[in-house]
């Protein structure tokens, strides 16, 4: 029996390394079909992640890029979740504020971009802005659904007892919600990403991963494209990782104890 929980723990592993041994073949099938200058090799790109992991100045990009990210990312999670369970509580809230999540889902990211260029300039809070705008909706409309979807019987059990809408708000309704929330929350943290540097691609900003793709683009330096895309896979993981380990020793724990 041990044996075949083991072999359990061990298979998904196992599943996981063939999946990226596959991946690299194909990688490499593909260099070797287009070249080099069109598809880097797989250790061409493995030199270029160590070369730009020991470059102060790409260093430095990378954590800008990350600073960004985080603050992106916490607004929107802060705005989401508020606006979120308000809309969920009050349902003329949610029609007072469809327009905007309409208008921020139909307008397209590059549109959104080029009208914070032309209204603030380029740097740090409008790169930040560009991607809370366009991450909000998703935080927001997970918020809403997890709001409505809180356990009827124990929302009839506070009205019975008349408790405070503040305390319906912290032992109902808020322990809920941000449990349902976790798969947006890990959406979000990739989708952020991705806004982040197309944003820094077409903002500016000075330096970041999207200034130093934009920069290796001119040079045709394929290798260093590569490199930073590995980069960027990497620091999703890393951020939805850590995202992961708060929310089962913290979140749940605290989810427990209510």
């Amino acid at each position: 029996m041990s044996n075949f929980w083991n072999a359990r723990k061990v298979l998904p592993f196992l599943w996981m390394a063939t999946g990226v041994v596959a991946f690299t073949v194909v990688w490499q099938l593909m260099s070797n079909s287009y070249g080099p200058l069109l598809v880097a090799t797989p250790s061409e790109t493995m030199v270029a992640v160590t070369r730009l992991l020991t470059s102060p100045a790409t260093l430095a990009a990378f954590a800008r890029t990350l600073g960004r990210v985080l603050l992106a990312l916490g607004l929107q999670i802060v705005s989401g979740v508020a606006s979120g369970v308000l809309a969920g509580l009050y349902p003329w809230v949610e029609d007072l504020l469809r327009p905007v999540i309409d208008a921020l889902v139909a307008v397209p990211p590059v549109a959104l971009t080029l009208l914070v260029i032309l209204m603030f300039g380029s740097g740090d809070y409008q790169v930040a802005a560009t991607a809370l705008a366009l991450g909000f909706p998703l935080l927001y409309t997970g918020t809403v659904r997890a709001v409505r979807s809180v356990d009827r019987s124990m929302l009839e059990m506070f009205r019975a007892f008349r408790l405070p809408r503040t305390t319906q708000l912290l032992v109902g309704y808020l322990p809920a919600t941000l449990y349902a929330l976790i798969p947006s929350i890990l959406l979000a943290t990739g989708l952020t990403l991705r806004l982040v540097v197309m944003a820094e691609v077409m903002v500016g900003g000075g330096s970041g991963i999207g200034q130093s793709l934009s920069e290796a683009r001119v040079h045709m330096a394929t290798a260093e494209i590569f490199a930073w895309l590995l980069v960027m896979a990497a620091t999703v993981l890393m951020i939805e990782g850590t995202l992961l380990y708060l929310v089962k020793s913290h979140l749940l724990k605290w989810q427990a104890r209510r």
